[in-house]
């Protein structure tokens, strides 16, 4: 299995563009899939460049209802008339963020309306057990939350009858793929931006699937910390737990996008060489 980075917030590349947001545009033996799409058109002018043909996908997924990762289905829509946009979202339900806003004002949007002339194309499933897209590739819950979450968590809302409340992230998927990379057959799994943390993740896998081999796990984890701060102790912990379980497992981590400088430095102290940073462009084997 082939993945590749059509947009992230960072690139190597002058050619390519970066962007807050995450794009995966993934090849297994049976189907080619698009994971999340970016804010806008950026990820579809950066496959062009790539060579990475969006006609040829075969389903796509919205891992979670946010602008810079729904926000660019409209242009895969518009470029691929066929392929269904398979996602845990629910019309009615907007996400907000008091992080973005400025002090002492309303929470700002930062949720997918779903209202696209496309949106026909979605495909809102049952967030309540694994759905399988096609042979040995799954939709999967979040069933397990009994590790920790993000920090940041506590700044992003949904509005429900007109008012704020804490996002649970029930609109979250996993994405899990067979594959089989050095002698190992396991699950390589997605998760843009782990807001129901990595280790619950990967517990909520091994709910639906006692004993699967966890190969890899890709994706933001949310512990967005710049270059010049310091993560607060609850991130610190949570990043030493996740270490530690993906450790005891093998798995390997590809992390980029909401997992700012500061925590790849110190995921980078703990995990060693299991971990890499995502880039626009980048592509690996899984």
């Amino acid at each position: 299995m082939l993945c590749t980075v059509l947009v992230e917030n960072t690139s190597d590349s002058s050619a390519l563009l970066p962007q807050h947001g995450l794009s995966l545009y993934i090849e297994t033996d049976g189907a080619v899939l698009l994971l999340d799409a970016g804010q806008d058109d950026a990820f579809a002018k950066n496959a062009a460049v790539l060579g990475k043909d969006l006609i040829s996908v075969s389903a796509a997924v919205c891992s979670h209802a946010h602008y810079d990762h729904a926000g660019g289905f409209a242009a895969f829509c518009s470029i691929n008339r066929t392929a269904p946009v398979y996602t845990y979202w629910r019309a009615g339900t907007v996400c907000y963020s008091t992080s973005r806003a400025v002090p002492g004002s309303e929470p700002v949007c930062i949720g997918w309306s779903g209202t696209d002339p496309y949106s026909s194309r979605i495909r809102s499933v049952d967030s309540s057990r694994p759905l399988e897209l096609f042979p040995g590739i799954m939709l999967v819950p979040v069933v397990v939350h009994s590790a920790s979450r993000p920090y940041k968590n506590r700044t992003l809302f949904v509005r429900k009858d007109g008012t704020y409340i804490p996002d649970d992230f029930s609109h979250e998927c996993v994405l899990a793929v067979s594959t089989e990379k050095a002698g190992r057959r396991g699950l390589a799994l997605f998760n843009s931006c782990s807001h129901n943390g990595v280790v619950n993740s990967i517990e909520s896998v091994h709910t639906f699937f006692p004993g699967a081999d966890i190969l890899s796990y890709t994706g933001g984890f949310h512990f967005p910390w710049g270059r010049d701060e310091t993560p607060v102790p609850e991130d610190m912990s949570a990043m030493d737990e996740l270490a530690s379980r993906t450790a005891a497992l093998g798995t390997e981590l590809y992390t980029g996008h909401c997992t700012g400088p500061a925590a790849c430095t110190y995921l980078s102290a703990v995990c060693g060489q299991r971990l890499h940073t995502l880039h626009t462009g980048m592509s690996f084997i899984l």
